[in-house]
């Protein structure tokens, strides 16, 4: 019987000398980081800002673990959790790399449309405030309508800029203006013809 205490006691002991030895996953962790790395790179932060904000609470949740697990004794450390919190970590970054890569393409062919739709709207709106009432005091107000149409055209060629140069939110938000522009510009003439 007391032999067979000892050798469990020895088991016990070997065990919590094994377990006492239990350092973070640092290899794992080195590669999830490197996925981080990776979506940072593939600006997901621009094109698929929920899915990083998943790597940023998965790393958060594996700081905490691992900083818990620093505070135990060194005989009572356990990185079990945090191997699975690292897993979780690499799987939303590699997530968040794919995201960005949709959202990127999905923003250069929005951006694209919008462009090509603000060169149409521009043409006709140029053409409609050429035809627009002239009368007493409206020079003055046609002239403020084409300065806007100018540069709403500025903004178009800024806004090719930027997809030629793959800024494709930028892109998106000069096109998205220009047409804001060109339509303000339509709606002021239309309402100028209905009080003629």
């Amino acid at each position: 019987m007391i032999v067979t205490n000892r050798r469990a006691l020895v088991a016990l002991v070997a065990t919590l000398a094994v377990t006492g030895c239990a350092k973070p996953p640092a290899e794992a962790i080195a590669a999830a980081d490197a996925a981080q790395e990776a979506a940072v790179t593939a600006e997901a932060d621009q094109y698929a800002p929920e899915a990083m904000n998943a790597v940023a609470e998965a790393k958060a949740a594996l700081d905490a673990e691992i900083a818990a697990q620093g505070e135990k004794m060194s005989l009572t450390r356990s990185y079990k959790r945090a191997e699975e919190l690292v897993a979780a970590y690499q799987a939303a970054a590699e997530q968040a790399t794919t995201a960005a890569a949709a959202g990127k393409e999905q923003a250069m062919n929005e951006a694209t449309a919008l462009i090509a739709e603000g060169r149409t709207a521009l043409e006709e709106a140029t053409a409609v405030l050429a035809k627009a009432p002239r009368g007493k005091g409206s020079a003055a107000d046609i002239a403020a309508m084409k300065a806007d149409l100018e540069a709403a055209g500025v903004s178009l060629t800024e806004a090719e800029a930027s997809l030629a140069a793959g800024a494709f939110l930028d892109a998106k938000s000069k096109a998205t203006s220009a047409k804001e522009t060109i339509q303000r510009v339509v709606d002021a003439v239309t309402q100028a013809r209905s009080m003629r």
